[in-house]
């Protein structure tokens, strides 16, 4: 692959000028509408008692604030962070006791991770189950796109990989299944690397973070799935892989007695 400069360069033609002001636009209009949020928010509170049956959801965690419905009670983990679901880039808290599997996944600036909970409804022939596997890059995993079922699931694994040999051990001692992505897996999410900007980063104050944060993938098409796994490099640690996969009967009862003692 050839290597990509980011530095901005010469144009001397209309459509390349239009084309780097569109990007000057976006690179610049998104971080100032953040700044004139967060610059609202403190001088000037929201008054949620203007919209009728809302109320102000806040994540302790990140800062970042949610309208709701009055009475509603989302879910919390012990550390009074929210749980999440997750389709593409954005997130969205849940319900408290809203229906489907809860999984701990690692987020947030390279160098502070933290857990953070999860929630995605099951999608296939039950019965079924929802974990989250961690891989080290190069995965090896081999995906394949199902088109008319608007899925993406995992296909074989490269051979040598980390993922082949811990399919291989799956195999072997089924008790290992949960640390390995089998062949059939549907991919429902993933970690990838994003840059995120804080508003203090238009005026070069603070650097744009580098971030791991949670994809989801349900209907998403390919081009941006695969778009979106390649971001990232070996130093930022760990892929995690948000799997669901099919069970047998037996298997089934002893994830439902493990899903009853989850505890976060």
């Amino acid at each position: 692959m050839a290597p990509v400069a980011l530095a901005p360069g010469m144009c001397f033609d209309a459509a390349c000028q239009a084309a780097m002001d569109r990007a000057f636009l976006t690179a610049t209009t998104i971080p100032l509408l953040g700044l004139v949020s967060a610059i609202a928010c403190r001088y000037r509170p929201w008054d949620w008692q203007k919209t009728e049956g809302k109320q102000a959801i806040e994540d302790p965690g990140t800062g970042a604030i949610f309208e709701g419905d009055v009475g509603a009670r989302p879910e919390v983990d012990r550390r009074g962070n929210l749980a999440w679901r997750v389709l593409s880039y954005q997130q969205w808290p849940v319900e408290a006791g809203a229906e489907g599997d809860r999984v701990r996944v690692h987020v947030g600036p390279i160098n502070a991770l933290e857990p953070r909970t999860y929630v995605f409804t099951r999608t296939l022939p039950q019965p079924s189950k929802v974990l989250a596997v961690s891989l080290p890059r190069p995965m090896g995993v081999v995906l394949e796109e199902d088109a008319r079922r608007g899925r993406i699931a995992v296909s074989g694994f490269v051979e040598g990989s980390v993922a082949e040999k811990r399919h291989k051990v799956a195999k072997l001692n089924r008790v290992l299944e949960d640390s390995s992505v089998l062949v059939g897996d549907v991919l429902r999410g993933f970690t990838c690397t994003n840059f995120v900007y804080r508003t203090q980063a238009l005026f070069g104050a603070q650097a744009p973070q580098r971030t791991i944060v949670l994809y989801g993938a349900d209907k998403q098409k390919w081009p941006q799935v695969m778009g979106a796994l390649r971001k990232g490099d070996k130093s930022d640690g760990n892929v995690t892989l948000v799997v669901e996969r099919r069970l047998e009967r037996q298997d089934a009862d002893a994830a439902e007695a493990r899903a009853a003692r989850f505890d976060y």
